[in-house]
């Protein structure tokens, strides 16, 4: 026998007012953080006329970058005496987030998480167009660790840039990648591509070779990036565009199984090397034939 709750009028009309008083919240919120943003546009527009959109450190409330509508920087933190956006104005608008963010409801919003990860989140300003964005979200295997990296591609100035996953060779690994993907047929399209490694490797970081540039491809269009879910990658790329093997692939293609994926892509060279149950293998030999694997991948999907 199903059981029916009975309520009193009492509790009933409590419980109305409350949901109406909860949407009445929600209605002032979403416009106080319209409002915010608008002021906020037109402190910054007063230095800044072309500026489109901006990204902040949604934790200390402070603003981290202006761009246009393009995707070129305008401005980016911290405050130089040659910055274009005096620290006055910077002073009032981050005022302005310290007090509204606390409230939440960014998302709905429209404030996307920026590629540089959380806390930092991007909202396109009033009036702006908005701008021809793509995103992907890769992985690489690494002995006892995954490695997160996102890209980003924004129409715009042609840029390429990487973050990680070694400070010391961020340079060396960006300018490897990049003639990776040009000599296989690949190159930076008319449009700023940043990549970027969330956490560092203190070693092996040519390991994550591979997952940087099929991500940063994806976020091109070279592929559906909607391919990339649950496949770790774990390869050094020549610059000739070649996958060749890494240390200690065996561990890390464990670790890939321990943290739930279901594929790993390795080096043709470093088959012979993984000796791991419950997880698909696939071996590439180029850059090339990465993506070819990939576009399988986004077809099955």
């Amino acid at each position: 026998m199903t059981q029916v709750l009975h309520t009193d009028p009492t509790t009933a009309d409590l419980s109305a007012a409350c949901e109406e008083a909860r949407q009445i919240a929600l209605s002032a919120r979403a416009t106080y953080l319209q409002g915010t943003i608008a002021y906020a546009a037109r402190l910054i527009r007063e230095a800044l006329p072309d500026a489109a959109a901006i990204t902040v450190d949604t934790e200390d409330g402070e603003l981290y970058e202006v761009r246009d509508a393009g995707g070129k920087a305008l401005y980016r933190a911290p405050f130089t005496p040659a910055s274009p956006l005096h620290d006055s104005i910077t002073g009032d608008v981050e005022a302005l987030f310290r007090e509204v963010l606390p409230f939440g409801g960014l998302e709905d919003a429209g404030w996307e998480t920026a590629a540089e990860g959380l806390p930092y989140r991007t909202v396109l300003l009033p009036g702006a167009p908005k701008p021809e964005r793509r995103t992907a979200h890769g992985f690489a295997a690494t002995p006892g660790r995954m490695l997160d990296v996102r890209a980003e591609c924004v129409a715009g100035e042609r840029a390429f840039n990487l973050e990680g996953p070694h400070p010391l060779y961020q340079r060396e690994t960006r300018d490897r990648i990049r003639a990776a993907m040009a000599n296989s047929g690949y190159d930076v399209p008319d449009a700023a591509l940043t990549v970027t490694a969330h956490g560092t490797l203190a070693r092996g970081a040519t390991a994550a070779d591979l997952a940087l540039a099929v991500t940063a491809l994806a976020a091109t269009g070279a592929f559906d990036p909607r391919a990339l879910h649950k496949v770790a990658f774990i390869g050094e790329l020549g610059l000739d565009g070649r996958v060749r093997p890494v240390a200690d692939v065996n561990a890390a293609v464990r670790t890939a199984y321990a943290s739930g994926y279901t594929t790993a892509v390795v080096a043709d060279d470093d088959m012979g090397n993984v000796d791991v149950a419950g997880i698909g293998i696939h071996g590439v030999d180029s850059l090339r034939q990465a993506l070819v694997l990939m576009e399988c991948f986004g077809r099955a999907n």
